[in-house]
């Protein structure tokens, strides 16, 4: 900015030439969404030309297009043609591109990341072992930063993402390869975000449609693929050969190398980037270049890049359309999809998780928040009904230090053995019946995945869900650019901002600020007001909330606390119908999670028993607690207090290492003889005391009742399992805060 030749101009005026932000908002107004002929007529109108109260500082649309000239650019767009000889399109070729060097220098110097980079390689050692996170924490940086690259160099790694996809809407089934590009220096928290302008579309692929026999057109295809990347990428592989000067954020001179760190796609897009050799045959003898490339391997001209580490596993195909095409069919089979529809309709619903009302077999649109929840629902759901060597088929997960990552090996060699009860019941099978093999693509990828988090992190940092985020956002771009009128050169031009920080669409709000919290301060907790704020007797409640006990547990509670004379006892209180929680993240403790939400709302039409939360307390008061209400003592005892109803641990998780889940009852009061009652165990705790909200799904048995609903499974069964992916942050340390 500061090279600008307007810059004492826009140092008094950010907008310069527009003489204000209202100004600057009509003009882009009027360019996103006329064309030259309808913002010459709307600048001809009485009302523009005499009747504003500001005059515009432009008069025609010639004069507006120059005072687009003089903003700020960003790395502008090109098109050209692309010629394949000897082949006939339906339609010319045009590639529409912008220099993908030019990209990472305005992405790398963008003062807005200064406090989200990182520029030198790292290693994290907790409890003599490495862990694995972001890119720079690896080896795959170490290896080339120390052994590969200059002293003092700076290495600015590259991640691209694409998919094959229809680009315009309404006008046609036009297809392409969008390609997007970010840098690894910037957190993984932030890329992961598509809406904080991480992310840079370089190119619109075309995908041509060939007069040729359709067995070539896809080998076609990719080798335009492969030609127009070449030049996209150009600059961008002298600068990992050579190094190139760029300045970062903080507006210092680096010398910096541009390795390839990772391309994000699907399989089919996976198999086309790397099925491409160099070779002295002419690419477009096809028959002769066929052959050829099926006996070779990827020999590229981009230094570091080697397709079996820059291909990276991504999670959406990988794991969670694995579950969803594979696994979740295999329970299907087995158990029947109308008895799995019940099973999921009739879980408890906690706030902030999906719920599957019609079940999971009518599922019309699946987002990676749904795949989650029939991920952490799936094992429990089927025990019972399900042999235990096929339940340990479902029952997988991931880590990120290398003993977590010898264990996720050992559970894949662990699904291999016992893969064969699947085929026992016959229930992987396809349209024409039972298959009896497992050659699955998706399944054969997951070999990759240990190798892949140790060389370049996390694999949830390379998510595709991001790249179906910015081809949504992309959309209405390329209207604008593939139209090539004047509007195409708009999108170069930088919108005047005020903006000196990230400002997200949905930003978690910090209750550790203003909340209350816990004895440790690890826990913040909002009450939420109800909408009745009249104070309430302690009878008033136990009727409104039906439960007769309320008074008597209440006054015994403050007896313990005030003494048995206690002027408390005759205080009215106010009560809340929900309460938030929030907590710093473990694996990452300056991070603050989303809050979650508990309710407490009283019995209504809706929810005969009420619709209640289930949360866990302190080691010290070690039970899972259903919250029936929420209620404030007067000022003098300080915290808000929860009346809630116990349950008990009746088995640790190797009690059934198949399902490795804890297992919950209610707790009932006893009997004289020894027997129980059907009295719950109800009592009065602080607020402060809850840790975590989880979930509870019931043990249904080998049938379950048709008659339980969402509503009152927590009501009629007694018997639960204790939800392992509700936090699954904290719940491997559960079982020594039981003992």
């Amino acid at each position: 900015m500061k090279k600008d030749d307007f810059e004492a101009m826009r140092e008094h005026n950010a907008y310069y030439p527009f003489s204000d932000r209202a100004e600057w908002e009509l003009t882009k107004f009027l360019c996103d969404n006329l064309n030259q002929g309808q913002i010459t007529q709307f600048l001809k109108l009485l009302w523009v030309v005499s009747e504003a109260t500001q005059p515009l500082s432009f008069k025609n649309t010639k004069q507006l297009f120059t005072f687009m000239d003089t903003l700020l650019v960003t790395p502008r767009w090109r098109c050209m043609p692309i010629h394949t000889n000897g082949y006939t399109t339906t339609h010319p070729i045009n590639l529409i591109w912008r220099d993908a060097l030019e990209v990472v220098h305005n992405i790398f110097g963008n003062p807005i990341f200064a406090n989200h980079m990182e520029y030198d390689p790292y290693e994290i050692n907790d409890s003599g072992e490495r862990k694995y996170g972001e890119w720079m924490s690896c080896e795959h940086v170490s290896e080339i930063q120390v052994n590969q690259l200059p002293i003092s160099a700076t290495i600015v790694p590259i991640i691209l993402a694409s998919n094959k996809t229809p680009v315009t809407q309404q006008t046609g089934t036009l297809k392409m390869h969008p390609t997007f590009l970010t840098i690894n220096n910037i957190h993984s928290e932030i890329c992961m975000k598509a809406t904080l302008h991480t992310w840079a579309c370089i190119t619109y692929i075309p995908v041509p449609e060939y007069v040729v026999n359709s067995e070539f057109s896809g080998l076609l295809e990719a080798h335009v693929w492969h030609k127009c990347m070449d030049l996209v990428l150009q600059n961008l592989k002298v600068a990992a050969q050579v190094g190139k000067p760029m300045v970062d954020p903080m507006g210092c001179r680096c010398y910096v190398f541009t390795p390839l760190a990772a391309h994000i796609a699907d399989l089919p897009e996976q198999l086309m980037i790397a099925c491409i050799s160099k070779n002295t045959t002419n690419p477009w003898k096809v028959r002769e270049f066929q052959e050829l490339a099926k006996q070779y391997c990827l020999s590229g001209d981009w230094r570091f890049a080697d397709p079996s580490i820059f291909l990276v596993p991504e999670l959406l195909h990988a794991c969670h359309k694995f579950l969803f095409d594979h696994a979740l069919k295999w329970c299907k089979e087995v158990i029947g999809a109308s008895e799995l529809n019940a099973r999921f309709c009739s879980q408890h619903k906690r706030i902030g998780t999906c719920h599957f009302s019609d079940g999971v077999s009518h599922v019309n649109q699946m987002t990676g928040h749904e795949h989650h929840d029939i991920q952490r629902m799936l094992v429990p759901t089927i025990v019972g009904v399900t042999s235990p060597g096929f339940t340990c088929v479902i029952s997988q997960a991931p880590t990120f230090t290398p003993s977590s990552l010898n264990s996720m090996v050992s559970s894949l060699n662990e699904f291999h053995s016992y893969k064969h009860f699947v085929l026992e019941a016959e229930a992987h099978t396809g349209t024409s019946g039972p298959i009896n093999h497992f050659q699955i693509p998706k399944l054969e990828s997951f070999n990759l995945f240990a190798r892949s988090i140790q060389q370049l992190g996390t694999i949830i940092q390379h998510s595709v869900d991001v790249r179906i985020s910015l081809i949504n956002i992309m959309d209405n771009e390329f209207d604008e650019v593939i139209d090539m009128d004047p509007t195409f050169s708009w999108i170069a031009h930088v919108a005047p901002q005020e903006m000196h920080h990230f400002q997200v669409i949905h930003p978690v709000r910090n209750h550790f600020l203003k909340g209350i919290l816990s004895s440790e301060a690890n826990t913040a907790f909002h009450v939420t007001i109800a909408h009745d704020l009249a104070d309430h007797s302690a009878t008033a409640l136990a009727q409104r909330y039906h439960l007769p006990d309320f008074p008597k547990v209440l006054s015994q509670y403050l007896d313990s606390v005030s003494g048995r004379n206690s002027l408390y006892h005759s205080y009215l209180l106010k009560s809340w119908f929900k309460f938030r929680l929030q907590l710093h993240s473990q694996l990452c403790p300056c991070n603050i999670m989303p809050s979650q939400q508990v309710q407490a709302y009283p019995p209504s039409d809706m929810y005969p028993f009420g619709n209640c939360g289930i949360v866990l307390l302190q080691p010290t008061n070690a039970h899972l607690q259903s919250v029936l209400c929420v209620a404030q003592l007067p000022v003098d005892l300080k915290d808000p207090l929860l009346y809630v109803q116990l349950f008990e641990i009746a088995a640790p998780p190797e009690a059934e290492p198949h399902i490795a889940m804890y297992q919950v009852r209610c707790s009932f009061y006893p009997m004289p003889d020894g027997s129980l009652s059907h009295t719950r165990i109800r009592k009065i705790v602080r607020l402060v005391d809850v840790t975590h909200a989880v979930e509870l799904i019931p043990i249904y048995g080998t049938t379950m009742d048709r008659s339980v609903t969402s509503v009152t499974s927590l009501e009629h069964y007694n018997n639960f399992y204790l939800n392992a992916f509700s936090d699954k942050e904290w719940y491997h340390t559960l079982h020594a805060d039981f003992i």
